[in-house]
């Protein structure tokens, strides 16, 4: 069965031990928990990082103390930004690998608003590699646990 939402994993973003920095933002009433996102200056609120519309990148949207851990965060509503750190597992969203996925291969920002997708060549040599899965990634599989590189 493939795992479609934050909740299919667990009740937690963050799953590695240590603080994290977090920045504080306003929820825009479209992101979720678990996305890569940034924050817009003039509003101060989140937006879903993708590449060839927003570029801004901040970090991955943390769940919220009031909110389901797959519902978005309401408009206005004071939230958090985790910053990752190397070597961190986070559990983040990512597209559709349309096909199953060993784990340890490279994922970059995706062209899909707040997700991580599969890098287009296997080698962690290549710019923009942010990540690897951590865990085998299926047909169907909208979220994954990953380290942070």
């Amino acid at each position: 069965m493939a795992n479609t939402k934050i909740s299919d994993l667990g009740n937690e973003i963050c799953l590695s031990a240590g603080e994290e920095i977090r920045i504080p933002a306003l929820g825009n009433g479209v992101a979720k928990p678990g996305e890569v996102v940034g924050i817009t200056d003039a509003t101060g609120k989140v937006v879903g990082t993708d590449i060839g519309a927003s570029e801004m990148y901040r970090g991955i949207l943390d769940k919220h103390w009031k909110t389901d851990i797959d519902t978005a965060i309401g408009d206005g509503v004071r939230c958090s930004v985790v910053v990752p750190r190397s070597g961190r597992v986070y559990r983040i969203w990512c597209t559709d690998p349309a096909g199953a996925v060993v784990s340890g291969l490279s994922h970059n920002i995706s062209t899909t608003a707040g997700c991580l997708t599969g890098a287009a060549s296997v080698s962690l040599n290549v710019a923009g590699n942010r990540a690897i899965n951590i865990n085998a990634l299926a047909n169907g599989d909208r979220v994954g646990e990953f380290q942070w590189l």
